[in-house]
């Protein structure tokens, strides 16, 4: 038997709603969603996704950048309109390229970049503060920028797409298809006092379980080099 040679499988966001509808027995099979149920659905669903995120979930959020520096601009805005034109839920790492070679940044806290006594001291860029906002961020490099300026590539995590739509797709990989849904249909049943009924126990389980799973796979950065190094940290005995 030959296989479909396919890897395209997608639900839409009405699809995923009623799936979780269905899982917490709130409508049989053959019972039609109603528009209202639909949005509430929809509702719940991207106050999740939202919620997810903030707990780390984006291996497939990472996205890169670039941006131009100046001279002697220290701060650059992160929104429509601004140096760079999307706000990133966060930023991963900076690299600073000058004259085609990339060097790596440090990060500052916000407290640390404070604490910076003249930061409009122009030299070779090698510290970074990230300051997100509600609707924009805005990035300090310090130094400030000499007349050699450079370019900055930075990795940072986007953020979720909204599901505004009933046939929008998911802005998540297949693999978290079992999760959303479990999870949706978790929320489903507590906001409709069904907690306690069997369907909401055992979506409880699972979706723990099944949320479990996937976060676990979602490592963001990959596999990283192991070193190990001998403990001399004890005195050799007299």
């Amino acid at each position: 038997m030959a296989v479909s040679g396919s890897i395209d499988f997608a639900l839409t966001a009405a699809e995923l709603v009623e799936e979780a509808y269905r899982e917490a027995g709130i409508f049989a099979e053959e019972e039609p969603m109603a528009a209202a149920d639909l949005q509430n659905g929809l509702r719940k669903l991207n106050i999740m996704l939202k919620a997810w995120q903030a707990d780390g979930v984006k291996y497939w959020l990472m996205t890169e950048g670039e941006l131009a520096l100046v001279q002697s601009q220290e701060s650059y805005s992160f929104a429509a309109g601004g140096d760079f034109t999307t706000v990133p839920f966060d930023m991963m790492d900076m690299r600073i390229t000058r004259v085609s070679n990339d060097l790596p940044m440090s990060e500052m806290s916000r407290e640390e970049y404070n604490a910076l006594p003249n930061k409009t001291t122009e030299g070779y860029p090698t510290s970074w503060f990230y300051d997100r906002q509600r609707e924009s961020g805005t990035l300090y490099v310090w130094p400030a920028p000499d007349s050699t300026a450079g370019t900055l590539k930075f990795t940072y995590r986007r953020t979720i797409m909204d599901m505004d739509a009933s046939a929008d797709a998911m802005d998540l990989p297949q693999e978290w298809y079992d999760a959303v849904i479990n999870g949706l249909g978790y929320r489903l049943v507590r906001s409709n006092g069904l907690l306690n009924t069997p369907e909401g126990q055992d979506l409880k389980v699972e979706a723990g379980r099944t949320y479990s799973i996937v976060k676990a796979h979602d490592t963001g950065e990959g596999a990283g080099s192991l070193f190990i190094y001998p403990d001399d940290s004890r005195a050799a005995p007299q």
